[in-house]
C-alpha cells in the first residue's frame, strides 16, 4: 500500500483560470484531485473533459452550472456532478471543492468557448 500523506496548502499548486483561483491538491497520476476554489464569477469558458467526472461541492454562496444546455442552480451544500463528455461552465459568487477521477489532466480537456455571466 501506499504511505499516509498530507498536502499542506502552502505546497499545493495555486494558479487562476477562465476567473477561478484555485488550489490544487493531488494530480498526474492519481486516481482522483481534489481542487479547492474561489470565483466572484464563474468559469469564463465552456470546456469538456473526456475522461474525468467532475464532482463541485459548494462550500458558500451559490451559481448555476450549464451542463448540455441546461442551467443548474446550486447553493451552499449542494453537490454538482458533471460526467466525462458533457460540456459545461458555471457562473456566480462561490467558494467550493471541485474533485475529479480520475484526476483531471490538461490533454483530456478540451475549450469549447469562451462565456459569460448571463
Amino acid at each position: 500500500p501506499r504511505p499516509a500523506q498530507v498536502i499542506h496548502r502552502s505546497d499545493a499548486p495555486h494558479m487562476t483560470k477562465s476567473g477561478v483561483d484555485m488550489v490544487l491538491y493531488g494530480g498526474d497520476g492519481e486516481r482522483a484531485a481534489i481542487v479547492h476554489q474561489r470565483t466572484r464569477t464563474g468559469h469564463g469558458e465552456e470546456i469538456v473533459h473526456h475522461r474525468s467526472t467532475f464532482l463541485y461541492y459548494v462550500i458558500a454562496g451559490s451559481g448555476t452550472w450549464v451542463i448540455e444546455d441546461t442551467e443548474h442552480p446550486a447553493e451552499a451544500g449542494d453537490l454538482v456532478i458533471v460526467p466525462p463528455g458533457s460540456r459545461f461552465h458555471f457562473f456566480g459568487d462561490l467558494e467550493q471543492l471541485c474533485i475529479t477521477a480520475p484526476a483531471w489532466t490538461a490533454e483530456h480537456e478540451e475549450s469549447i468557448r469562451p462565456v459569460g455571466r448571463p
